[in-house]
């Protein structure tokens, strides 16, 4: 049985931290400043509600990428070290999708894995049509999703 690479579980751990204070900083300096000045009410002006959604619109971005780094990158590789779990395909190459379906197949692939193999595939077994099947799993994802964030948000 392969040993645990401590030096790897390490530089990730490290690197971990740093992009998890980067987040905290963008979100700081960049986001809350821009939300808590955006919290009167904006008067039916159209382009100042543009004009605030985009002066967010890059810092949520590099926040978002932050954030898919650390988990899918860096946390989910931590796990997989410490547990020795041979399977790392956690994503693919999801930033050379051509289209919204690729993007969807290929950003979170534990996700994606899990709802071809229990959802998609049992709806095309039992005669559900292609299409349909793929708007249940996707609606069974968004579902699961929702439940996710309701519990990590709205639950003390």
């Amino acid at each position: 049985m392969p040993s645990v690479r401590k030096g790897c579980v390490f530089r990730r751990f490290i690197r971990l931290i740093i992009f998890t204070g980067l987040i905290g900083f963008i979100i700081e300096q960049y986001i809350n400043p821009i939300v808590k000045n955006s919290q009167h009410p904006l008067k039916g002006n159209l382009l100042y509600a543009l004009e605030r959604v985009l002066k967010l619109s890059v810092p949520n971005l590099y926040v978002w990428l932050c954030m898919f780094y650390c988990f899918f990158h860096l946390w989910l590789n931590i796990l997989a070290e410490l547990l020795r779990f041979g399977d790392r395909e956690f994503y693919k190459d999801w930033w050379n999708a051509k289209t919204v379906e690729e993007y969807w197949k290929m950003w979170n692939m534990p996700v994606h894995k899990w709802m071809v193999r229990h959802i998609y595939f049992p709806c095309l077994r039992n005669g559900i049509p292609k299409g349909l099947a793929i708007f249940i799993a996707f609606f069974v994802s968004a579902v699961f999703h929702e439940v996710c964030f309701f519990i990590f948000f709205f639950l003390d």
